[in-house]
């Protein structure tokens, strides 16, 4: 197989890449650009003999552009990586993820300067990407590795709360069924709904909603046992697993939840917020024949029993 004369190749690369790359002298002034980047920007190849890198740079970053000309020229960087705005000919904006070098000659003197960048425009828009974005591609790999873990979490934990979601408890309940088979030892379900929680947002807001929500999360949090998991199962009902209990053990805890937001005292713009809230409680004996859902209706009808019986109390079913 013939290979082609290298002159011929790169000039292949350059014309068929999918990235828009881009060539000025060390003063701005565009030598050469490939069908991306007119394609991007939105200027015709012989139009961008006149043009000069400033004229698709935003009037507030020519400074910066300036500089970052002046260290590539003077041979004191040799490149860098940003994200920035450009501006298109017909005067829109779009965020590009730019990689910026110098070109060297044969005696190691900066030439002019090589731009290729990627649109990113509708990733930034849509994510709301703030500050700066990766400034080498070890921050590029660092920031995805984050982002890997953000999203992970935002699968298992309530973005207000920061308890577990409903997902993650479905599958705790479902884990301590089969313990509880194995061990035949019972553990006991309790969902809390707060009372006339709409009266609370009808009057003051749905900040202030938001503030007994996380009050409410910290009490539970500090009165529950090491060993008992609690997640926000839905709007304002929370959903509390009790392992490896029995039932007067059970009661004694749930209790001492009930009891503490009684007594809870929630300030909102000077403002005391008081609520109750009605916990409806299963118990599984290790023999039941019974899922998940199942014993999660059990508790959930025992709460309303208790919300009919006039609220601030503990049922179990």
């Amino acid at each position: 197989m013939k290979s082609l004369p290298q002159e011929d190749l790169y000039a292949k690369i350059f014309n068929n890449a999918l990235v828009a790359i881009g060539t000025t002298d060390t003063k701005g002034n565009f030598i050469a650009v490939n069908p991306a980047w007119c394609k991007a920007l939105g200027w015709a190849e012989e139009e961008t003999n006149t043009l000069n890198i400033k004229d698709i740079t935003l009037a507030e970053e020519q400074q910066t552009l300036n500089q970052e000309l002046s260290k590539l020229a003077e041979g004191k960087v040799c490149s860098l990586r940003k994200t920035q705005r450009y501006k298109r000919k017909d005067g829109s904006i779009f965020w590009a993820d730019l990689y910026r070098s110098a070109l060297f000659d044969d005696k190691g003197k900066v030439m002019g300067i090589l731009d290729i960048f990627v649109d990113i425009d509708v990733q930034v828009r849509s994510e709301k990407v703030q500050g700066e974005l990766f400034q080498s591609l070890e921050t590029l790999n660092k920031e995805l590795s984050n982002a890997n873990i953000g999203l992970k979490r935002q699968a298992k934990y309530d973005s207000l709360t920061g308890l577990y979601n409903r997902w993650v408890m479905e599958e705790m309940l479902n884990k301590e069924i089969i313990h509880s088979l194995e061990t035949n030892r019972g553990f006991a379900v309790g969902i809390a709904d707060i009372d006339d929680f709409k009266m609370v947002n009808d009057t003051y807001g749905h900040d202030c909603g938001d503030l007994v929500l996380v009050k409410l999360t910290q009490s539970f949090l500090q009165k529950i046992r090491v060993t008992d998991s609690v997640c926000r199962w839905g709007g304002e009902e929370f959903l509390f697993l009790f392992p490896e209990t029995i039932e007067q053990g059970a009661m004694i805890v749930v209790e001492r939840i009930r009891k503490s937001i009684e007594e809870l005292n929630i300030d909102y713009k000077g403002n005391l917020i008081k609520v109750t809230i009605t916990i409806g409680v299963s118990f599984y004996n290790g023999q039941d024949n019974l899922d998940g859902k199942e014993l999660v209706n059990r508790a959930d009808k025992a709460l309303y029993k208790g919300k009919s019986e006039g609220k601030n109390k503990v049922v179990f079913s």
